[in-house]
């Protein structure tokens, strides 16, 4: 992986600039790719195949300073993605033109905009923008099922802006790359977040005793057992309704498998927790009992209700979808951003943020659970 630490390192180091208090942060991005050599991803190749070993993707969020010449992105470069990781992924072409469809399926389900207004949407992401000169705190994201790392690229822009560097990693399975619920399946997202753990934190920029984990959905779960793998160095965890807690009714047999593995058993947490679960309006009459991982693994626990919130609004694409389309928007997702900023804030880098927000937005927005 050295070719990975070598373009890391010019991209936030030589291009960096020294600290300026008085200028905002930006939010800089950049996208690596590294193969890690010690998983075979495509069963049946021998080394000269180009997937032989498992390859790996990251996209970086990071504070950097804004030039006139920067590249500022749309939606369409973030969504091309997908089409180009998953051709490769796959070495074939069934993912051209998947990028217009993703876009008119995100348009569909918010029930706003088009694809052409969404493609064209910009981000607040600079490519290879020039990186702020300083030590920041690390903050993993574990993407969603079969979600991609710019799934939450808002919330990731938040971060930046206030001083973290964020690597986002995708919900990529066994060869040809599906996640499903298998264990097997699983471990392979958390050891690509070992994969980025392992090289950002050589990163002189990083404070690798200072880092967080986000899990979103199916990526909740696999933060944890991430989380688990570096105990001395993650200081929290944040879940958005992550699958750490699971619904008995629903895949049980896979879930147990995991639940009895020596790598979920073993997770017992003292560092801080915190949850946000939705609140649909409509709710089912009936609740299936659930495995709360809060009780049986982590000591310091908090979970909020955002009201009215839908499983699929805590992906910034239920919030982009709507300003893109000039559409009504929500306070939603923006709670559950401003909650997850805060409480980063107060536990990476003591800025005492967290009890604010959640007073500002208390019974309002959210609920105590």
């Amino acid at each position: 992986m050295k070719w990975f630490s070598i373009i890391l390192i010019i991209t936030l180091v030589s291009c960096s600039e020294n600290k300026n208090p008085s200028k905002p942060f930006y939010a800089g991005i950049t996208s690596i790719h590294t193969t890690d050599s010690t998983r075979i991803y495509k069963p049946g190749s021998d080394t000269t195949d180009y997937l032989y070993y498992r390859p790996v993707d990251l996209d970086i969020w990071y504070p950097a300073y804004h030039a006139n010449t920067d590249t500022q992105l749309q939606v369409r470069y973030l969504l091309n993605l997908l089409e180009t990781r998953a051709n490769y992924y796959t070495a074939s072409k069934i993912a051209d033109g998947m990028s217009g469809q993703l876009a008119q399926f995100f348009c569909n389900t918010f029930n706003c905009s088009d694809s052409l207004s969404l493609l064209n949407y910009k981000t607040n992401s600079f490519k290879n923008a020039a990186a702020a000169s300083d030590k920041y705190p690390l903050v993993v994201y574990m993407a969603a099922f079969n979600g991609m790392s710019y799934e939450n690229y808002s919330l990731f822009e938040s971060l930046a802006k206030k001083g973290f560097v964020v690597v986002s990693v995708s919900s990529i399975g066994r060869f040809p790359g599906d996640m499903t619920t298998k264990k097997e399946d699983l471990m392979e997202q958390v050891a690509d977040g070992i994969t980025a753990i392992n090289e950002l934190k050589r990163h002189p920029n990083i404070d690798s005793n200072r880092i967080g984990i986000i899990g979103y959905s199916w990526g909740g779960l696999s933060g944890a057992i991430l989380a688990g793998k570096f105990a001395s160095n993650v200081k929290c965890i944040v879940s958005l309704e992550g699958s750490e807690v699971h619904h008995y009714g629903n895949e049980d047999a896979d879930f147990d498998r995991i639940r009895e593995s020596e790598e979920f058993k073993s997770l017992k947490f003292s560092i801080p927790y915190l949850r946000m679960e939705s609140a649909p309006a409509s709710l089912p009459g009936k609740q299936d009992s659930l495995y709360n991982f809060a009780l049986y693994h982590v000591k310091d626990a908090q979970t909020f209700i955002i009201d009215s919130m839908q499983h699929e609004d805590f992906d910034c694409f239920s919030n982009i979808v709507k300003v893109a389309g000039n559409c009504q928007t929500n306070q939603r997702h923006n709670s559950a951003v401003q909650l997850t900023v805060g409480f980063l804030e107060d536990k990476l880098k003591n800025e005492d943020n967290f009890l604010p927000t959640v007073n500002a937005l208390l019974n309002k927005t959210i609920r105590k659970k």
